[in-house]
């Protein structure tokens, strides 16, 4: 007999154990999630595209015996620096990683809601997890994307907002970025999500997250078509927890504004992997 939460599951199309074709992992922890200060951190120019901690990627590697035991089809990871750490120190001893290349896909990544979801330095990540890297990364995908957007790939998710002032707001961080300040783009990022926080939105709402999910399962279901009804050959994705809740949700959100998570939502732990139905 199944539980009444378990039965809610089953209608919210993921289950908390590896049944399905599609595997979703949360990032392991930063230093952004272990702060206790939830209202300060959200602006802190600390913050942005924090990498793991050493808990994060203890996390990351305690999955490995799990992940090994798996045939990956495919693996996609978000453009955020701790979603390929995390996927690199997941599949670092994995047993066919030679011929396992992470492709780096935009419609996974985060939420743009705090100075945590923002890039710092796409340039630098992209030198750091790359084909040649212990962990092959194709950002080729990733590029072509960027190509059909009005913004360059470190301000990619700016096609995301929802809000008439991005434009004025990308210009001003693209100049810093262009111009190789780094320090003064954590300042500007803490500035634009000081904006978002004071008139309390949401740069991207709940409905266009909801959309970009169900844009890339369709992406999914095309992509591997051939193959969906396998489960034995898993399609394993590393994203974040805002983008995983959403999954969780067959609930349409209807307005463009900022509005909370359906009640039935479930909230994943760093690290956690859920299945969902394709």
């Amino acid at each position: 007999m199944t539980t009444k939460n378990e039965d809610q599951k089953e209608e919210r199309n993921y289950y908390q154990n590896l049944s399905e074709k599609l595997l979703i992992m949360r990032h392991g922890e930063t230093d952004f999630n272990a702060d206790p200060d939830k209202d300060n951190r959200v602006t802190n120019p600390k913050y942005p595209d924090c990498r793991l901690n050493q808990k994060g990627i203890n996390q990351a590697k305690s999955k490995q015996g799990l992940i090994n035991s798996l045939t990956l089809e495919k693996v996609y990871v978000s453009p955020i620096y701790r979603a390929l750490q995390t996927v690199t120190y997941c599949l670092e001893n994995y047993p066919n990683k030679n011929n396992i290349v992470v492709v780096v896909h935009p419609l996974v990544s985060e939420i743009s809601n705090c100075i945590n979801d923002y890039i710092l330095d796409i340039k630098q990540t992209k030198k750091d997890f790359n084909m040649n890297s212990k962990i092959k990364v194709d950002w080729s995908l990733f590029d072509e994307y960027v190509k059909t957007i009005k913004y360059d790939e470190n301000f990619y998710y700016f096609d995301n907002f929802d809000c008439y002032e991005r434009n004025e707001m990308y210009q001003k961080l693209k100049n810093i970025y262009d111009n190789g300040d780094i320090d003064g783009l954590r300042n500007g990022l803490s500035e634009l999500a000081t904006k978002r926080f004071q008139a309390k939105i949401r740069f991207e709402s709940l409905k266009h997250l909801q959309g970009r999910f169900i844009k890339f399962c369709d992406y999914l279901r095309e992509k591997h078509k051939d193959t969906l009804e396998d489960k034995n050959n898993k399609i394993l994705v590393v994203s974040h927890c805002a983008y995983i809740k959403i999954g969780t949700d067959l609930t349409p959100y209807e307005s463009e504004k900022i509005q909370d998570y359906h009640s039935t939502v479930y909230s994943p732990n760093n690290c956690e992997i859920l299945s969902f139905k394709l």
